[in-house]
């Protein structure tokens, strides 16, 4: 690879097409997905998770650790199975928030793709029943298959191996599951 591939995940509601997320992969083979903020940049804050071509794993924000980093496998020509970079919630107060930091989706600087989402695939307000996950996978292999869970969408970017998987679920038994179990629990 010659050079950075930027990706987006975006919702499009009547109102325009509005980023939930970006990524990037970069020369090194790291891959990195990073949350759009209304912080200014040089506040530091800049929530991200981080797949570097070393196999090391970390969330981060202000430069420090949100947990401890985690080795993995390589993201090279060897890589097999499938691996999760992030799973993260979507629903459509979360994409107030976004237009609130005016961040729309400009498609022309994601040349690697964008997987677009419909206002109306994902929940209205938290806790959701909609995620986005975002899994490193060799061609041909599935996504991460979670419980209780159903893909309603994915798109794969094929620009290097690994390839990268964005799905889109609906996690409603999950979340009926769990309230399930919180209220049998009381």
């Amino acid at each position: 690879m010659t050079k950075d591939t930027r990706f987006a995940i975006a919702v499009r509601d009547d109102e325009g097409l509005w980023l939930v997320m970006s990524l990037r992969r970069d020369r090194k083979g790291n891959v990195h997905a990073f949350w759009p903020t209304g912080a200014r940049a040089e506040t530091g804050y800049n929530p991200h998770v981080s797949h570097h071509a070393s196999g090391w794993t970390h969330f981060k924000t202000f430069d420090k650790p949100l947990l401890p980093p985690e080795k993995r496998q390589k993201p090279d020509a060897s890589f097999s199975g499938t691996e999760q970079v992030v799973t993260t919630p979507i629903c459509l107060q979360t994409l107030r928030g976004t237009r609130a930091f005016k961040r729309p989706c400009r498609v022309e600087k994601y040349p690697g793709g964008v997987f677009e989402i419909a206002a109306s695939e994902i929940s209205p307000t938290p806790p959701g029943r909609t995620a986005v996950a975002i899994d490193l996978v060799p061609p041909g292999a599935p996504p991460l298959i979670y419980p209780r869970t159903a893909a309603l969408r994915r798109h794969i970017f094929t620009d290097a191996i690994p390839h990268i998987s964005v799905a889109l679920w609906d996690q409603e038994m999950m979340v009926a599951g769990a309230d399930k179990t919180t209220a049998s629990a009381l």
